[in-house]
């Protein structure tokens, strides 16, 4: 009988997971970081909810004052849209896992490292978000009004890192790709994001890519270029305000992530063969 031996950045990441959920006496306590109104270039929030493990030495939250010095085996939970500074103490080692609502992703830092801010080793899996996954979120989400309630709080981290475990030291489904799996999260990241200022280099960042791997993948996946796309996106985005809204194009034009209204009316008739206002006359 063959045995099909799980890729080497995934056999890592289930083991590193292995090792907490086998070992659940060396897990601590949970932390929760909160919204920030004004946020640092060095920190960083996110759409999704995380949970970062710390390791190996201490690992701070810069935001939080008594978050500055979490400890080897306890854990920060950041709700969907939640903030924090990360600070990487000397020997600190993090496990960070994002869960996004079709993929989860890990990554590794090792402060031993030049600069432990950027992951040593990362990975995204294809996974749809489903009952139980989403149960716990919603659980310790809820719970980070009520911190101390730690007797609760622990058990539902560690079910969600059994859960982690499950899905990473599962081998990919056969016939997904990667290519085609990454090629879908940008999409989905683009059609969340299009009223904001997106570039390549946005996109390739938050994916830990390069902006010309980003182009091959819409070269190779898609039917038109990552440009072309984001503007394919906004002009249906347009379409369909102009439809429904009685707003100035101007204010159309913003909420589709277009600064300039001249130069979105100039695309949107590119594109229909007509004028933003033409086009919303039809519907009225």
């Amino acid at each position: 009988m063959t045995t099909h031996a799980l890729p080497a950045d995934q056999q890592f990441f289930a083991d590193l997971l292995a090792g907490l959920v086998l070992n659940p006496q060396q897990l601590g306590r949970v932390w929760f970081a909160r919204r920030s109104a004004a946020l640092s270039a060095d920190g960083v929030s996110m759409e999704w909810p995380r949970l970062e493990v710390v390791l190996r030495g201490e690992y701070g939250n810069g935001l939080i004052v008594e978050q500055k010095q979490i400890s080897q085996g306890e854990m920060l939970f950041l709700p969907a849209h939640a903030a924090n500074v990360p600070v990487f103490k000397k020997q600190a080692m993090l496990l960070s896992i994002v869960f996004a609502p079709s993929w989860l992703g890990l990554h590794f830092h090792d402060a031993r490292k030049n600069d432990a801010g950027i992951a040593q080793r990362k990975m995204v899996l294809p996974h749809p978000e489903r009952g139980e996954r989403t149960a716990i979120l919603m659980a310790l989400t809820h719970l980070s009004a009520s911190p101390q309630d730690q007797a609760i709080i622990q058990p539902l981290a560690l079910s969600l890192l059994h859960w982690c475990r499950k899905v990473v030291s599962t081998l990919p489904e056969a016939g997904v790709s990667r290519a085609d799996f990454l090629y879908q999260s940008v999409c989905h990241w683009v059609q969340d994001h299009y009223a904001e200022p997106v570039s390549r280099e946005r996109a390739a960042a938050f994916f830990n890519i390069s902006p010309n791997h980003l182009s091959r993948l819409f070269t190779e996946q898609g039917s038109m270029s990552f440009v072309d796309y984001v503007r394919w996106v906004r002009m249906a985005k347009a379409r369909t305000i102009l439809q429904k809204y009685h707003l100035s194009i101007g204010e159309v034009a913003k909420r589709c992530g277009y600064a300039d209204s001249d130069y979105f009316s100039r695309l949107f008739r590119r594109q229909f063969g007509l004028t933003p206002g033409e086009y919303r006359a039809r519907f009225q």
